[in-house]
């Protein structure tokens, strides 16, 4: 089964605001965080029913070298990002931690 990848504002911001965290302190470093985040999306796209999920209908994915999650829901053929957020951040209520 073929899924499309749908990416929700709030991440979209969340993860530029992280990329332009890293950018201040290094070009290299903002640029691993980039392709990390693109190789996350990969992996949840190859099997998104991998994932447990945690809370409701969304499943958390880890990125490997950055302490940052990207929350999701599979939705029919769509994987859904609503979140990309750091490990230490307080539980979302709506996500789960």
């Amino acid at each position: 089964m073929s899924h499309t990848l749908v990416i929700k504002s709030e991440a979209i911001v969340e993860a530029a605001e992280i990329y332009a965290y890293y950018k201040q302190i290094g070009q290299a470093l903002a640029d691993r965080f980039d392709k990390e985040l693109d190789e996350c999306y990969t992996k949840i796209l190859r099997n998104p029913a991998a994932y447990s999920i945690r809370k409701k209908n969304y499943r958390h994915a880890m990125l490997r070298k950055f302490r940052y999650r990207v929350v999701f829901a599979l939705i029919g053929e769509e994987v859904v990002v609503f979140q990309v957020r750091h490990t230490s951040r307080k539980p979302s209520e709506e996500y789960g931690p």
